[in-house]
């Protein structure tokens, strides 16, 4: 039985957890051995990962059969369904995989030692009876896990209320959720087609219908390699940003599936939303068929924000002046 720093005792039968780390991979042959290495240095040891592959074509498969052969912990998911993309492939393992608490792990970052250690701490300090997500920091570094600056390392944490519905600042390898958080997941999330990516419609979830924890402490090595599924974005200076080739084409983008996705989101889980929540959601989808002036003050009494200012300026401006519009192009 392991013993967890600051827990005091040893862990016994009783209160004995199952972890469960749940990576989806493609093509990662380049930095998936070095991920799962780090995991394997983890100081909390009493873990399983899962690995779902969604057809890769090089090497991948090959170094995943050699450290389910020398670790039992470590087990490759097979099922006949080929790209289904991150989004997919994740809720597709949350499904099949029974445990008390569940990591997103992607297959080309670096996790430090205590990782594990710290994040389950924090949330069995919580009601697991309750849906509970926990998040940590990150640090951005380049391809040969060199820190880089990038604005996503002042992002994680900076996003709480209602501003979850326009932004997210939780990629999925920084969250531990509880069964109960995972189990309601499951159970109602039956359409797919609004969902922007698994961790954003998680943290919708948890935002209103459980509890969201943030630690502050740096435990992933975020790796920006220019072939991420879901990278930090680009870095530079507002006026770089604001020339970048289809920036107002993105926004644009941003608005109409933001508005569909909080949408679809409402009408899956309002059973479960607080009357003071329900209201607010309600007024920002009936934001479509409001003025330009209505839209401009829903944002900003229910200090409604993205995470940079620019991006706060230009979803602001497209969300009050343009949302009916967006959307009608959309249909």
């Amino acid at each position: 039985m392991q013993k967890i720093k600051g827990w005091g005792n040893t862990m016994n039968t009783e209160n004995k957890v199952n972890v469960a780390i749940l990576m989806a991979t493609f093509n990662g042959e380049r930095f998936i051995e070095e991920q799962i290495n780090s995991i394997c240095n983890q100081t909390f040891k009493d873990w399983t990962l899962y690995i779902r592959d969604d057809g890769s074509t090089d090497k991948t498969l090959s170094i995943i059969n050699r450290f389910e052969k020398k670790d039992n912990r470590i087990h490759l998911i097979s099922d006949n369904m080929k790209r289904l993309r991150p989004m997919k492939s994740f809720l597709t393992l949350l499904k099949e995989v029974e445990a008390d608490f569940y990591f997103f792990c992607d297959q080309d970052d670096f996790w430090k030692k205590n990782k594990l250690e710290l994040m389950i701490r924090e949330i069995l300090n919580q009601d697991n009876k309750k849906p509970n997500l926990v998040y940590c920091n990150l640090q951005c570094v380049d391809s040969s896990l060199n820190p880089i600056d990038n604005n996503f390392n002042s992002l994680v944490g900076t996003v709480t209320g209602y501003s979850r519905c326009i932004t997210n600042d939780m990629p999925g390898c920084v969250m531990l959720i509880n069964k109960t958080l995972r189990d309601l997941t499951i159970k109602y999330t039956t359409n797919y087609k609004e969902i922007m990516m698994h961790d954003w419609w998680i943290a919708l979830i948890a935002q209103f219908c459980g509890k969201i924890t943030f630690l502050n402490d740096r435990l992933i090595l975020y790796r920006q390699h220019g072939d991420n599924a879901v990278g930090a974005g680009k870095n530079g200076s507002t006026l770089k940003k604001i020339f970048q080739k289809g920036i107002v084409k993105k926004q644009k983008k941003l608005v109409v599936q933001t508005y569909l996705q909080i949408t679809d989101f409402f009408e899956t889980y309002k059973n479960f939303i607080s009357n003071k929540d329900i209201e607010v959601i309600k007024r920002l989808i009936s934001c479509r068929h409001k003025s330009a002036l209505f839209r401009l003050n829903f944002l900003i009494k229910n200090n409604i924000h993205s995470t940079y200012g620019l991006r706060t300026f230009a979803y602001d401006v497209l969300f009050c002046c343009r949302l009916n519009s967006l959307l009608k192009d959309k249909e």
